[in-house]
Formats: C-alpha cells, sequence, structure tokens
C-alpha cells in the first residue's frame, strides 16, 4: 500500500479524494518525512514447542491465546522483537499544529502513522526473516499492553534510541511501535 493510500486509510476516508485533498495528503506526508527520523533495534529469540504444544519463549510470557494460533499457524521457531521510532522532531510538531493549526494537525498525524509503518515495513524487509508472522504487538488482541515493560526490561537498547514508557505503558515519542514476528530460522 502506498504512503498516500494509508494516510487517507488512517484518517478514515473512503471517497475517492480530489486533486485539491491528494495535494494535502501529499504535502503532510512530505512534512511528516522532514521530521522523521526513524530508527531501530531488534533482537532475536528461539521459540520451542512443549508438549502441550505451547510455543515458549524462555525470556518472555507468550502464553496468549490469539499469538499462540499465529505462530503455530506459521510453524515458527524463532521469534524478532523489532522496536522502531520517528523520533521526538514529529511529536514536537503534531502538539505544535494543535494549538495552531489541528486541521493539519490531523493530517500531519496521519502521515506519520503511515510513515513509521512504512518504514518499519521496509526495516523488516531488510531483516529477510524467513515465512514470517504478521507483526504483533503489545496490546493487540488479548496481548496485553503491558508486555511492554517486559520487552523494555529485556532490550535496554530501546533506551539508545530515545523511546521510554510511561506508567501506562505508552511510549514516548508517540511515533514508535513494537512488534512481535514469528519466524522460520531455517
Amino acid at each position: 500500500m502506498d504512503l498516500q493510500t494509508r494516510v487517507l486509510k488512517y484518517l478514515r476516508y473512503g471517497n475517492e479524494p480530489t486533486e485539491e485533498q491528494k495535494a494535502l495528503v501529499c504535502d503532510a506526508i512530505k512534512e511528516a518525512g522532514r521530521y522523521a527520523r526513524p530508527q531501530f533495534v531488534y533482537r532475536f529469540f528461539e521459540l520451542s514447542e512443549g508438549e502441550d504444544g505451547v510455543i515458549s519463549c524462555p525470556e518472555l510470557d507468550l502464553n496468549y491465546p490469539s499469538f499462540q494460533k499465529l505462530l503455530t499457524r506459521f510453524q515458527s521457531d524463532s521469534l524478532c522483537i523489532l522496536v522502531s521510532t520517528l523520533g521526538p522532531a514529529i511529536d514536537r510538531r503534531i502538539d505544535a499544529l494543535a494549538e495552531t493549526d489541528p486541521a493539519k494537525m490531523v493530517l500531519i498525524d496521519a502521515a506519520a502513522n503511515a510513515l513509521i509503518e512504512d518504514e518499519t515495513n521496509k526495516f523488516q524487509e531488510r531483516l529477510g526473516l524467513k515465512e514470517e508472522t504478521f507483526r504483533y504487538g503489545p496490546g493487540y488482541g488479548d496481548v496485553p499492553l503491558s508486555m511492554q515493560r517486559a520487552i523494555f526490561d529485556l532490550m535496554p537498547e530501546i533506551s539508545k534510541i530515545g523511546i521510554v514508557l510511561d506508567d501506562s505503558n505508552l511510549m514516548h515519542p508517540m511515533k514508535s511501535m513494537t512488534g512481535l514476528i514469528g519466524f522460520k530460522s531455517q
């Protein structure tokens, strides 16, 4: 999916956009790109399947039915935890626009959402994972957002790219994401 389509999806725009609307989205993508400073950290872990069929990782609790189903369907024997951010400048820009131009803020926010997803997809591709699941993150399905804390404890290198967790387990900068990706190592 191209960035313009993804931005329109985040804006929940269902009609065919006019040329003027396309230009506004294009400008928002360019502006978000000027403020974005994508950074990534990742780590690989081995998975094992117990006699009960539960796939486990000694370092992290993965015993959530929706994630287990995904790992089983793809017969994953490894896990990649990938954390990405666009950095704090884009958050500051969005916050400033909230005060001065709320309509533009909505466009830049949607463009930044599309951009973090796009940049993370490109980075994930470069990892060359085999038979990978889609990125599953804390807060999806039955996987609690509190898993963020366990991931941050497990991967102190996350702080080196400037991401911190608040008391609600939300990441700051806000345009950051955590992904759990099951894959086959062979």
